[in-house]
């Protein structure tokens, strides 16, 4: 386990304080749609990874679903490695940059840090956040050399962010993927659920490109059921089928006026 530097004791990384991201002024983002926060600068990054504890039993790995290094990553942001930083999520989560914004680290990763209930824990989300995009803006994006094919074939339908980690997975392990995608882009929620002020559509589509270079094929306005069913697909030479459709419609609460105009469901 990497123990992260030892410049400062735990009493003093626990009187830094908890990193506040920029935000766009009020009166600005009331008149556009762009991202409302603004990212951590280089700056701002390494001090708040200076709070890291690098507790032995590590709670926040055991928070967070896909068991991301993140005392590890952390303690590259810390040394200025920002790109090595990435590298090291990247092993266990295609999609940095995308989870580094919408994951619920509040109740995941930074909700069981040993800081979180008396000093706010770590912001491992936007150091997460941070560091994907360090590497893209930076035009430091690694594809990953091919592996040795496996002849394997596997379809997974549905492009959200299921069907993108698990096609992110299987391109690594040798196997030939192809993602079927009902609707005319990729990205599923990501797209069309997420709005562009808290996830811009951009970053999306640049994720979905690193994914094609690797060799995922895309296969849009194709709904499996209709287009092409399960059957035909194996009978196609498919040796796996990976369903992750999502939730698809919205569930109504079936109450006076959510019927009426200007009423909307959240995906909506």
């Amino acid at each position: 386990m990497t123990e992260g530097p030892k410049k400062l004791s735990p009493k003093e990384r626990m009187a830094i304080p908890r990193a506040k991201m920029p935000e766009q002024n009020p009166d600005l983002r009331a008149q556009n749609f762009n991202e409302v926060p603004l990212g951590l600068t280089p700056e701002m990054a390494m001090k708040e990874a200076l709070r890291c504890l690098h507790c032995r039993t590590e709670p926040c790995v055991k928070g967070c679903p896909v068991n991301v290094p993140i005392p590890q990553f952390i303690a590259k942001v810390v040394e200025g490695k920002f790109a090595e930083a990435v590298r090291l999520i990247k092993k266990v989560n295609v999609l940095p940059a995308v989870c580094g914004r919408v994951c619920p680290q509040e109740v995941q990763c930074e909700g069981n840090c040993t800081l979180f209930k008396k000093y706010g824990g770590v912001s491992i989300g936007a150091l997460e956040r941070f560091v994907a995009d360090y590497e893209r803006e930076n035009n430091l994006v690694e594809i990953p050399p091919k592996p040795k094919p496996t002849g394997k074939k596997v379809a997974v339908i549905g492009s959200g962010p299921s069907g993108l980690t698990v096609a992110g997975d299987l391109i690594q392990l040798g196997h030939e993927v192809t993602v079927f995608e009902a609707l005319h882009e990729p990205g599923g929620v990501l797209i069309y659920g997420i709005p562009e002020f808290r996830l811009p559509k951009d970053i999306v589509m640049f994720e979905v490109g690193n994914l094609e270079k690797q060799g995922v094929k895309f296969e849009l306005n194709t709904v499996v059921g209709m287009s092409v069913t399960i059957d035909e697909l194996l009978e196609e030479g498919y040796d796996a089928i990976y369903i992750g459709v999502g939730a698809g419609l919205p569930w109504f609460l079936r109450i006076e006026g959510e019927e009426l105009n200007g009423v909307y469901s959240a995906d909506e």
